[in-house]
């Protein structure tokens, strides 16, 4: 096979408009688990998502394409994080605050759900950014580990070091959060 072949059968033409319709979702919840904020996540999808665009005959089939698509997210939101590190948002302490924007009543569970996620986001907030990468990759994205080490370029046994320490921190953020609810 010829290095031409070769190049053709790896960068096999994916549509733009199904990788945006399928993998939508998961830049959202990947940006926002890395730390962009809700009120910018749909802005630094569309970054992504053109940035996707112009790269997508660069895209080698033979790899898994949410990996790929992280890897956009993870730039993304470094850039974002970059960027916004001097208006860190702040959880208030007023609990009104915390309150969905939209005024419909919502049944219990939706409002349990909406309380957990945000528990979930600010217990990321608190891992340090290499590990919280890690974290969400494995415990929240469901890469392996071997396919994490290769895209992030580091030795495995680093990345499942990052993943236990960013465990530990994820638990202990969680505990602190609860803690914090339940003295009100």
């Amino acid at each position: 096979m010829t290095t031409h072949e070769l190049r053709s059968e790896q960068h096999v033409r994916v549509d733009f408009r199904d990788i945006f319709r399928e993998h939508l979702r998961f830049v959202l919840m990947s940006l926002r688990r890395l730390g962009v904020r809700d009120g910018d996540v749909e802005d630094v999808a569309q970054e992504v998502f053109v940035a996707v665009h112009r790269k997508l005959d660069d895209y080698d089939s033979t790899r898994p394409l949410p990996l790929w698509l992280f890897g956009f997210c993870l730039r993304a939101a470094s850039s974002y994080r970059r960027l916004a590190r001097h208006r860190r948002w702040q959880q208030p302490e007023d609990d009104s605050a915390l309150e969905p924007t939209n005024t419909a009543p919502l049944p219990d569970d939706q409002m349990v759900a909406e309380e957990n996620r945000r528990m979930v986001l600010a217990a990321l907030d608190a891992i340090e950014e290499e590990r919280r990468v890690v974290f969400v990759m494995h415990e929240m994205n469901d890469f392996p580990a071997s396919q994490i080490a290769e895209m992030l370029n580091v030795p495995a046994n680093t990345v499942y070091s990052r993943l236990r320490l960013a465990r530990e921190e994820f638990r202990k953020a969680v505990h602190r959060i609860r803690a914090s609810r339940s003295t009100r």
